[in-house]
């Protein structure tokens, strides 16, 4: 099919670009709808005058459009101009005679504010990339499928590289130890966390690496999984964690040592309330032992076993307020001075309520006479009001105060304790550490047979 003059017309009118034909004096001969447009101006204002006066309007051709159309070598020419705060990309083709010379032009122009806008963004944010790769303190890398292919300044430092090449084209687990603290391989184990960042998007862990010197040191190791160049690749990013751990250490050690202090006042504070009452020497430690071991029956922590102890070792100690003579009475106490004794786990409270401890050791010695009917004291709650912990307290010490002797009686003996807390369950003490107790206890002589076993 011949394309035909009209056909050339329609096409050139109905370009979104702005476009023209000037002749070798620069002046427009004819333009389409959408120059018109974005100058601003009708085909009797524009044409047969530069095009550089109409638009864009400057002192004179652009600088490439001059330079094609006098040569007589170049057949186009290409720039970018500003013109009102818009970038446009600038075409020319020219037209020229047998000997050379430029006869006619054809321009078109193209708006790209927003591409250059974006250019000159994606350049920054490469620019600001590079200066925290190159500047990073942690060490940066990046790697595929057959290794390392690219990595930050920190990163021959951390790992004891004399140069790039001691680093490009290793597998990441390369520096590494032939196994992990844990006891895994590292080789598989790099593997599995690599094709968990694949598959996630990203993975943080902690890992054992090892310098080229042969060095170990701890890190934490941040995965990131991206497309560049049409093929998945893994950013690393590891940070040395040498003094954290050294601090964790420090801290677990002290922590160590206040514990022991605080388990060593505690104790002294059983023993001087102990003191004052001889008759129960060693209620509170076995009170404590039992508890314990009940406690390890319901699959408590050892952590929070810890906190049963130090409640257990001073649950009486409110005790210290209330008069000898009562404490060493060996006959039943009236309703007064019962009324008196029963204000020991109040007293407890307030004596030991403003240590810091890190379980709530004042609430347990608070509640171990409460019940769980609401019978008890000094606050009658019930059920799962009272902390377990004091739930546990309340057997225990049931099982103990019956089983060996005090000032008004003899001793029952296990076998009544245990009825005894048997009956009660589910009604003064809790159904669930009564049947541990029982478990624990049941066909046993005495307490101290589980408590030296233990």
């Amino acid at each position: 099919m011949e394309i035909q003059d009209k056909h050339f017309r329609l096409i050139f009118e109905r370009m979104p670009d702005p476009a023209f034909f000037h002749d070798d004096q620069y002046r427009l001969l004819l333009c389409n709808n959408a120059y018109y447009l974005m100058a601003g101006v009708s085909a009797e204002e524009a044409l047969g005058k530069p095009y550089w006066q109409i638009f864009p309007k400057s002192e004179g051709p652009l600088p490439c459009c001059r330079e094609v159309f006098e040569s007589e070598a170049l057949l186009s020419s290409q720039e970018e101009c500003t013109v009102g705060g818009k970038t446009y990309a600038s075409y020319s083709v020219v037209e020229r005679d047998l000997t050379g010379k430029s006869l006619i032009a054809f321009h078109f122009m193209r708006d790209i504010t927003y591409e250059s806008e974006a250019k000159d963004k994606l350049q920054k944010l490469e620019s600001q990339f590079r200066a925290l790769f190159l500047l990073s303190p942690d060490a940066i890398m990046l790697t595929d499928e057959v290794g390392f292919f690219d990595c930050n300044p920190a990163t021959l430092k951390m790992f004891s590289c004399k140069n790039r090449q001691d680093f490009i084209g290793k597998h990441p687990s390369y520096f590494s130890p032939e196994y992990q603290p844990n006891g895994r391989d590292s080789k598989s184990l790099a593997n599995e966390y690599i094709l968990r960042a694949l598959q996630q998007g990203a993975h943080r862990f902690e890992w054992t690496h090892q310098r080229l010197d042969g060095s170990l040191f701890p890190a934490e190791v941040l995965l990131i999984a991206f497309e560049r160049d049409h093929r998945t690749v893994l950013q690393g990013t590891v940070t040395d964690i040498t003094a954290r751990k050294q601090a964790e250490q420090l801290i677990e050690k002290n922590t160590a040592k206040l514990n022991t202090a605080l388990a060593d006042i505690v104790t002294s504070m059983s023993k001087a309330m102990e003191l004052r009452d001889p008759y129960t020497a060693g209620h509170q430690k076995r009170v404590a032992d039992i508890a314990c071991l009940i406690a390890k029956e319901l699959g408590f922590d050892e952590e929070r076993i810890k906190g049963l102890r130090m409640a257990g070792l001073i649950h009486d100690i409110g005790k210290i307020a209330i008069p000898s003579e009562l404490l060493t009475k060996p006959s039943k106490l009236s309703q007064f001075e019962r009324n008196l004794m029963e204000e020991h786990s109040e007293h407890g409270y307030h004596l030991i309520e403003d240590i810091d401890f890190p379980w709530r050791v004042a609430d347990f010695v608070r509640q171990h006479h409460e019940r769980i009917d609401g019978s008890g004291y000094p606050l009658g709650l019930k059920g799962e009001d009272i902390t377990l912990e004091a739930r546990i307290l309340a057997v225990a010490d049931t099982i103990e105060s019956m089983s060996t002797h005090r000032p008004y009686r003899p001793a029952l003996g296990l076998d009544v304790a245990l009825a005894e807390i048997k009956k009660e369950a589910g009604t003064r003490l809790d159904t669930q550490v009564v049947d541990a107790a029982l478990h624990l206890l049941m066909g046993k002589t005495s307490i101290d047979d589980v408590i030296e076993v233990s």
